[in-house]
């Protein structure tokens, strides 16, 4: 397999990991739709009463942990040629898909 991919995606997926703590820590740019998307009236709300980023911090955090295991395990793939962890590079990004839109609608549905 290609070498270079492999180390890329570890690369990636180590970065992914270090953005997912610092989601789940709160600290930092929050990294979400909800978010980025907010209108400056909402973003101010959302930044005066924290309580109401940290369900969107935790849902990122989620996210982006995901897409790290998911990456790692592609980059496995890449250095050991395991067809299981080509597989599972897919599974987890279907898992992350979905994760993201259900508590995307669980947090809209909740307002």
């Amino acid at each position: 397999m290609n070498m270079a991919a492999g180390v890329f995606f570890a690369v990636s997926g180590i970065v992914l990991f270090v953005i997912s703590v610092l989601q789940f820590q709160e600290k930092g740019f929050l990294l979400n739709n909800a978010y980025l998307w907010a209108s400056p009236k909402e973003r101010e709300q959302m930044d005066e009463k924290k309580e109401m980023k940290r369900p969107h911090y935790r849902q990122s955090g989620w996210v982006f942990l995901l897409l790290g295991i998911s990456f790692v395990s592609y980059s496995l793939y890449c250095f050991l040629n395991l067809r299981w962890l080509f597989a599972a590079f897919w599974v987890l990004l279907a898992v992350t898909l979905i994760y993201a839109v259900a508590s995307s609608v669980k947090m809209e549905a909740g307002k």
